[in-house]
């Protein structure tokens, strides 16, 4: 293992490529929300937090850690800020080869093992295909995670601990992911006292302190929605209407792409050799990632993005005690000669069924990115309507209006410390439905609007020929002018 660096740069550089290659097809981001922490980067850059957003929701209060959009912020000093944009994150990303390295070796002690793991992990298609392109935490967050999980595995090594504590301290404040974190811990010691494995002192100690450190850390950062919605929180004030439908598009089948067919049923096969049977420190970690995961996803407390993540990768690791067992399988039959051979088939079969999950996801990422013609559209609105605008969206397209058209919005996917969101959000969305000319003035009029954008996979509005209304745009995005003089009186 003396060079093992020199392999682990190789795959580092050959999914770092890739991503490149992937998020350059584009000159936008694939989410609106890359575009939310786009202004906060910019903001502090000019020396300021986006606390008080004065855009969004017409005039709100924003609460996020501004740690990872700091890092960038700092980055974009060595090199413009639309290339650090796209570079950085996938860096950020592509560093997931090293713990999980690492956690494959360890589990293993096999290099060449431990060396495809690293590339399978990087390849998950969900973590893949939802960072390449994004400006998102995650980027930073999910290899922090599992950073953190070696470093565990390395208590109580007096440098190792220092090492951990370190890295707490930065993922506490980066990412909530850390809640899942600590609670894998909490899983973990639980599991192997059930086990009679007793853990360390060290451990105890040190799990105790990371639970408490980082619940008290998540106090701190997001004290204000926590008061604001009390139990609530932990669904994020997400719409009621979305949160009835948060999986109902979550298949089976989609779940086994998301995460990939071999991982999924190799890792779980490994769990049922090992975590049952012959338990390990590392096993039993990755496992109760898996059970946290599990639950957390089950009660709608994390969305898929992360759930298929945290899944997929663990699961790829455990794939990597899979691969061991076969190899030693291989051995001892008859064919032990052709071990190495049949071993090598089966895991670059593997691999087809996470690289094809990810190219397919990565290409229809790109084609739901932005598009030219609705960033100039939108660039357009800058100059041509009052800077005092509201202009009403879809909330996926909620910061679109905020960066690129530099006005206010209705309603967009940051939903903590909105009052009466249900009652927001189902206006808006009863507003593209809507037949009646009166009944889009009354909802234009509630939220001080004078312009609507239906985005292009949206059907068109059916009061678009009305008097009241006048479109102005109409290309690939529809854009419509509320007429100031219509307005909805009561007559006694």
């Amino acid at each position: 293992m003396g060079k093992w660096w020199i392999g682990v740069a190789l795959v580092f550089l050959l999914i770092l490529s890739i991503r490149l290659y992937a998020a350059f097809q584009t000159p936008y981001f694939s989410s609106d929300t890359s575009y939310l922490h786009l202004r906060a980067i910019e903001n502090i850059r000019e020396g300021k937090l986006l606390w008080h957003d004065e855009l969004g929701y017409s005039g709100r209060t924003i609460v996020m850690s501004p740690l990872f959009d700091a890092i960038l912020a700092m980055f974009s000093l060595l090199m413009p800020l639309p290339l650090a944009l796209k570079i950085i994150p996938n860096i950020f990303a592509t560093l997931l080869v090293i713990p999980a390295y690492l956690i494959a070796y360890k589990l293993t002690q096999k290099y060449w093992i431990a060396l495809f793991t690293a590339l399978f992990t990087s390849a998950v298609p969900e973590f893949f295909s939802k960072t390449f392109n994004q400006i998102t935490p995650l980027t930073l967050a999910i290899p922090i995670f599992f950073f953190l999980a070696y470093a565990w595995l390395q208590v109580p090594q007096r440098k190792w601990i220092i090492i951990f504590l370190i890295t707490l301290l930065i993922f506490s404040f980066l990412h909530p992911l850390s809640i899942i974190f600590v609670l894998s811990l909490s899983v973990y010691i639980a599991l192997t006292t059930l086990e009679k494995q007793k853990p360390t002192t060290a451990e105890y100690e040190l799990g105790l302190f990371s639970i408490f450190f980082t619940l008290w850390a998540q106090f701190i950062l997001y004290k204000k929605p926590i008061l604001f919605h009390g139990a609530a929180v932990i669904w994020q004030n997400i719409p009621q209407e979305i949160l009835s439908t948060f999986y109902t598009n979550i298949t089976i089948w989609g779940a086994i792409w998301s995460i990939g067919l071999a991982p999924l049923t190799g890792g779980t096969y490994a769990l049922y050799k090992t975590a049952f049977k012959k338990p390990t420190r590392e096993i039993q970690l990755l496992f109760s990632i898996c059970i946290v995961s599990i639950i957390m996803f089950w009660f709608k407390l994390i969305n898929s993005t992360i759930g298929f993540t945290l899944l997929g990768i663990t699961l790829t690791l455990l794939f990597a005690q899979r691969t061991e067992l076969i190899t030693k399988f291989f051995q001892e039959t008859k064919i032990s000669k052709f071990a190495g051979i049949l071993t090598a088939v089966i895991l670059f079969s593997a691999l087809t069924t996470v690289a094809y999950p990810a190219l397919a996801d990565t290409k229809a990422e790109i084609k739901q990115t932005i598009t030219e013609e609705e960033y100039e559209t939108l660039a357009s609105l800058n100059n041509e309507i009052p800077v005092n605008a509201t202009i009403i969206a879809p909330p996926h397209y909620g910061n679109y209006i905020t960066q690129i058209a530099k006005r206010k919005n209705v309603i967009d996917e940051h939903f903590l410390l909105i009052p009466q969101i249900n009652e927001r959000y189902e206006d808006v969305a009863r507003l593209y439905k809507t037949a009646f000319e009166t009944e889009a003035v009354e909802l234009f009029d509630k939220y001080s609007a004078t312009y609507i954008i239906v985005p292009p996979e949206m059907d068109d509005i059916k009061f678009s020929d009305s008097k009241c209304f006048k479109r102005i745009r109409s290309t690939n995005i529809q854009v419509y002018e509320k007429d100031l003089a219509c307005e909805v009186k009561v007559v006694s």
